[in-house]
This record gives C-alpha cells, structure tokens and sequence, in this order.
C-alpha cells in the first residue's frame, strides 16, 4: 500500500529537508489516503508529531501507518522508532532519503487489523469485518453459510432474524442502540445487505463494498439505511 503513495510522499521529504519529514497512511470513508504532518522536534534528526494535529486525524480518520524518513542516513529503525511503534500499536515506515530505501517496522500488538482492509467477497467483507470486530469483545458469531454475490436482488435474506437468531443474536429497538450493537442495513435494496457494529458517539465499524474497512459516522448518510438493530452476549 505505501508504494501507492511514493509520489506524494517524497515531495514532502524533499520540501522539509533536511529536517526528518514525517505523516500518516489515514482511511477516511473507506479509502486509504497519504497525509503530510508537522514535526515540531526541535532536532533535525527527529520527528516529533503536532499533537493537536494528530488528535485531529485521530478522531475524523484511522490512522494505519506512520512514514517518517532519515535524511542523509539508512532507513534502519531506531531504538526510538522501534518503542514508540509498539506504545501506539501501528505500523512504521521508514525511508532513507534521498535514496528512499524503506524499512517496515510491525508492532508487537498490532491494534489496525480491523482497518484499511482490502474488500474481498466472502473472505474480507462486511460480516467477516463485524464477527472478527465482536471476536476482539469475545463475542463469538459461528462461521456462516456461503453467501451467494448479490443475494439480496435473489430474494435471499441471510440478516433476517431467524438467521441472527440462530448465530445468538436478539433484536432490539433503535432507541437501545449501545456500543458493540450490530446494525443490518438496506442500502438500495429491499433486504438488509450490508452490516456493521456500533462503536459509540454516532460512529460505526463496516467494510463496505469496493472499499477499505473503516470507522464512519452513521450521521448523515448511513442512519437512513439502518434496518435493524441486534445485541450479542459475551
């Protein structure tokens, strides 16, 4: 994925040196997308996020890859790329410059698994993104049937509540929607084809067709395709 964004990336490293240039890999509405980010380190071989900027990006986008560079030196990550890497629990970049040679850094713990996903029917899709989410709350949903492409212009309903049901989930008013809640929506069709778990503040966790899995606001544009709302037990 981070070959996809050398062309914005490099840009930027040449702009800020020979300071270390640092940002972020971000899915935003379900699209990955490069995001250039202050360093306020007073040290010009260190990067030092504007923690206000960040906070920012936090809360509007998920942020799956920090990129950061080593002006005039080798991409080897250092003791503190290697610390900071774990304590935030995302994936490192980093690149030599100007040679851009690159070196990935993985957490010990990676907390992005659930995010920037590539869509894949039947392996990477809405109901692995939910039972994988609801697995990491130790709710288990058992494995599902093959759902065939397209069901929902079949006639087949594989979110009605027989189905939830028999995977252990009870449905409840839209008035009792509370975290770790899955949501069933009708998006351009008559039955529930899409589904999603409620995170709380009028966000949600999805994997939506053509895109990468996310967080979204229900609000404006997903809360008038809601279809149902069910809970599940630990």
């Amino acid at each position: 994925m981070i070959q996809d964004f050398l062309h914005e990336i490099e840009p930027h490293f040449f702009r800020e040196y020979p300071r270390e240039a640092c940002g972020v890999i971000a899915v935003k509405k379900g699209k990955a997308e490069w995001v250039p980010c202050t360093n306020i380190a007073e040290d010009d071989e260190d990067f030092l996020f504007d923690s206000t900027e960040y906070l920012k990006l936090s809360l509007s986008s998920d942020i799956i890859g920090i990129v950061h560079n080593h002006p005039d030196a080798g991409a080897t990550p250092s003791e503190s790329d290697i610390k900071n890497c774990n304590a935030l629990g995302i994936p490192y970049y980093i690149f030599s410059y100007p040679e851009m040679e690159l070196e990935i850094v993985e957490p010990k713990k990676d907390l992005t698994e659930l995010y920037g996903r590539e869509y894949s029917f039947g392996v990477a899709d809405c109901f692995e993104a939910m039972r994988d989410y609801l697995k990491i709350q130790s709710i288990e949903i058992p494995a599902r049937i093959p759902f065939e492409d397209n069901w929902f212009n079949k006639d087949l309903d594989y979110f009605c509540p027989d189905v939830i049901k028999e995977w252990g989930g009870q449905e409840i008013s839209l008035d009792e929607l509370q975290k770790n809640d899955v949501l069933t929506f009708c998006v351009q069709s008559n039955v529930a084809n899409h589904c999603g778990v409620y995170l709380g503040a009028d966000s949600f966790y999805h994997h939506a067709v053509g895109r990468l899995s996310c967080r979204e606001n229900l609000y404006p544009f997903w809360i008038k395709y809601i279809d149902r709302v069910y809970r599940y037990v630990a």
